[in-house]
């Protein structure tokens, strides 16, 4: 796991400072974005459900504060950040209702899991 440099007590645990990183390459003609994400909406809302989100969205400030938002309501105790950087496809997959669908059942998800 990697973590912000000043987290010395949790080196002994196995946390480090070193991000895990890829190399992608971005096809323009298919490929519509990339979600940047921080751990307040990634421990509650899972990668399907924050793309669903996304492709209701008319653009990327839009799909970004209501992903916010809704990691704030499950109950985030964490930084929840977003940024959705929009590629040659954005709009290509949008669904063609808003809706922003998020119910849940909290036993089978996030850190009630």
């Amino acid at each position: 796991m990697s973590r912000s440099i000043g987290d010395f007590h949790l080196k002994t645990s196995g946390v480090i400072a070193d991000p895990d990183t890829q190399r992608l390459k971005v096809q323009h003609a298919s490929d519509s974005f990339l979600a940047l994400t921080t751990d307040g909406i990634n421990f509650l809302l899972s990668d399907q459900e924050i793309c669903d989100v996304i492709n209701q969205c008319h653009d990327p400030t839009e799909a970004a504060e209501v992903i916010a938002q809704q990691a704030l309501q499950y109950g985030s105790e964490d930084n929840s950040t977003i940024i959705i950087v929009p590629f040659g496809a954005w709009g290509k997959h949008q669904s063609s209702t808003v809706g922003y669908s998020m119910s849940r059942n909290f036993a089978s998800s996030g850190r009630w899991a």
